[in-house]
């Protein structure tokens, strides 16, 4: 006997899952060019730090004024929230500006490409989820069309060992984003965004001070017009909205369907250097259409099923 499908998603659920990820396509795109032009302001630290509180801050004043009563108080499950934090957020951060800072992110981008894999098993061996009707062709689509648009950038990528802090960034922040929906479950997806980051951006606003008070790291963050605007954008944008974005999706569709739409964000990342005057390659439009292929193809199968 075959094992049990996952449920497939309603119409209604495809639609403003996929709504949701669009939109995440393009505030998630937006990540990469915004943080390359901080980093040439301020260090890694003080970069990561501000856009994780930026989007926690405006996270919670939109509960705030959505309710009209202060979003934070003594019985929110502040345990869960704070090992969902500690997981997502807080060690998914982290371990990409490791990732980054020791590989590279040439080579990170490559790891990044084999999300949709890495979802589907977190969903099978942490949370018993079996894979959807089609998802396993439309992983191997995406995760293909993700290798093809970062083909180019290949003979210029070297393995050292700081790739699996990547491949550990995408297991819990995959683990966290299943975990949310199970142990928040009658929160609105709002909510669990607020909810989820704060407490990751307290727990790593107090890891920084501590290591920038032992003197142990140097913060350079020097407040200008230009800075303030990046991060403002960062934590407004990608974090903020982007995260509110996923946690809807993965409501709607879950998160391996998800998984395959978050490798179309350096695609967005190109088409909006594009749109600036920066022609992309063949292989980068090309790569983009496979992915896009395996999120229609995989849709298509639940669909029938």
């Amino acid at each position: 006997m075959s094992a049990p499908q996952a449920p497939s998603p309603t119409r209604n659920a495809l639609l403003s899952g996929n709504g949701a990820a669009l939109v995440l396509v393009v505030a998630w795109g937006l990540n990469f060019p915004l943080i390359e032009q901080l980093l040439g302001h301020w260090d890694i630290l003080s970069t990561t730090l501000s856009r994780q509180v930026i989007g926690a801050t405006l996270l919670v004043t939109l509960l705030w004024v959505r309710t009209g009563r202060f979003p934070i108080h003594r019985a929110l499950p502040w345990r869960r929230m704070t090992v969902l934090g500690l997981a997502g957020p807080f060690c998914a951060s982290l371990l990409t500006t490791l990732a980054v800072f020791s590989a590279g992110s040439v080579a990170v981008a490559i790891v990044y490409a084999m999300a949709p894999l890495i979802a589907a098993v977190v969903a099978r061996v942490f949370f018993a989820i079996p894979p959807a009707r089609g998802i396993i062709i439309g992983i191997t689509l995406a995760v293909t069309g993700g290798l093809v648009v970062k083909a180019h950038e290949f003979q210029t990528a070297s393995v050292t060992g700081g790739e699996g802090f990547m491949l550990l960034a995408l297991v819990t922040w995959t683990w966290h984003s299943i975990a949310a929906q199970r142990w928040l479950k009658g929160f609105s997806q709002t909510e669990i965004a607020a909810y989820t980051i704060l407490p990751g951006s307290v727990l790593l606003t107090v890891v920084v001070f501590i290591a920038w008070a032992s003197g142990f790291v140097t913060l350079h963050a020097p407040l200008t017009d230009t800075t303030i605007s990046l991060a403002v954008a960062i934590g407004v944008v990608p974090i903020a909205l982007g995260n509110l974005m996923w946690h809807v999706g993965v409501n709607r569709l879950g998160v391996t369907p998800m998984a395959l739409w978050g490798n179309l964000v350096p695609v967005a990342a190109i088409g909006l250097a594009a749109w600036f005057g920066t022609v992309p390659l063949p292989a980068q439009i090309v790569g983009g259409l496979i992915i896009l292929a395996g999120v229609v193809y995989a849709q298509i199968a639940s669909l029938r099923q």
